[in-house]
């Protein structure tokens, strides 16, 4: 018997040993009058029974199998473990063609407590910040290290469209440095132009609010004229923040599924498939349908898109780097000009002067010693 079943006996009780008459009881119990009236006969005749439903105990017609449910909550538990329920619904009727109601679906996985319950805090609201107008305005760029396939920890850097939602380059790495996140941005330039601004976090490699230094990004961007903000706390770029909670909680499992580990196996799903998923799914259209990506104009961009550094040529055309010394081996004379060591995105260095590549021999340890005395 339920709690308002259970009230409604206690009330007609009453009426009966005329405490309570029904015009007062009907209010009590929610109930119109004549459908107290029925309810008082009905614990005159059948006692307690009185207020059960008819149909308790009785199977519901349109109940599902039991063998269903049972094959529903094994694949929860072991095919698609830790996928949420809106994800796994998704799951079974792609993979498994398997379709089955939310509610259904609800009720199961909380019967068997296979329900996942996000942490939520409730101390500070944050409003959301309206949408850029157009795509390419602003992109929102952060890292995320976690443990999204295999054993180890490894970092997803993620560039999202602040006007769309939409991911418009990622990639795992190992880490978050400099050459990772220039390699991230170059493939946005490549594939819709350059943006007109960037949205980072206070990390090293991009830069600090308080700091009077530049970062490699931060001078690549100033080089292609696009702007950089730095964010003064997490809340501040919520949008990409919400992305990371949306993909920690989908990517992973789906990598799961596939069995990836390694990051050439990770990176291939996420770029040749996961991205155009997601974009599909929880991407918006912009306000604007014009896209406000600028062209290059700006020169050769794998003189843009590296680690610099800068060493100053001393006299008969010689510098020192990485422990070594290096010739310039040109016919001007290039003294006491700065070279810049370019690390470029796929390891390889290069060296120029004022935007000119130029040839560099490292100098023999004999002929060093040779040029000392």
């Amino acid at each position: 018997m339920s709690q308002s079943e259970l009230k409604e006996y206690r009330l007609a009780l009453k009426v009966i040993g005329n405490e309570l008459k029904i015009t007062d009881l009907a209010p009590l119990i929610g109930k119109s009058y004549r459908q107290a009236q029925r309810i008082v006969k009905a614990v005159r005749e059948a006692d307690f029974l009185g207020v059960l439903h008819g149909n308790q105990g009785n199977k519901a017609s349109n109940k599902l199998p039991q063998a269903f449910e049972d094959q529903i909550i094994h694949l929860l538990r072991t095919k698609y473990q830790g996928f949420n329920l809106t994800h796994f619904r998704e799951m079974l009727l792609e993979n498994e063609d398997i379709r089955v109601k939310k509610t259904t679906l609800e009720r199961w996985a909380k019967k068997h407590g296979l329900t996942k319950h996000r942490r939520r805090n409730y101390k500070t609201v944050h409003p959301l910040r309206p949408r850029l107008a157009q795509e390419g305005m602003l992109v929102q760029f952060d890292g995320s290290p976690h443990l999204w396939f295999g054993g180890k920890p490894s970092t997803l850097l993620v560039a999202m469209d602040d006007a769309t939602g939409k991911i418009l380059a990622a990639e795992f790495f190992k880490g978050e440095t400099s050459l990772g996140g220039l390699k991230v941005i170059r493939e946005i330039v490549d594939e819709y132009g350059i943006p007109e601004a960037f949205y980072f976090d206070q990390a090293g490699i991009y830069g600090k609010v308080e700091r009077d230094w530049t970062s490699q990004i931060a001078r690549a961007l100033e080089m292609v004229n696009s702007k950089l903000f730095i964010a003064s706390s997490p809340q501040a770029k919520g949008r990409v923040e919400r992305v990371f909670r949306t993909l920690q909680d989908r990517l992973i499992s789906e990598m799961r599924l596939r069995g990836i580990k390694t990051f050439e196996d990770a990176n291939s799903f996420l770029k040749d498939c996961y991205i155009h998923l997601f974009n599909k799914q929880f991407g918006v259209d912009a306000q604007n349908p014009n896209r406000a990506y600028l062209p290059n104009v700006f020169g050769d961009l794998d003189l843009i898109f590296c680690r610099k550094e800068q060493r100053k040529i001393n006299e008969g055309q010689v510098f020192s780097y990485g422990g070594d010394l290096h010739f310039v081996d040109e016919k001007t004379n290039h003294a006491h000009r700065l070279v810049n060591i370019n690390t470029h995105l796929d390891g390889k260095v290069s060296f120029d002067i004022m935007g000119r590549v130029v040839s560099v021999k490292k100098l023999k340890k004999e002929t060093r010693h040779l040029k000392a005395g």
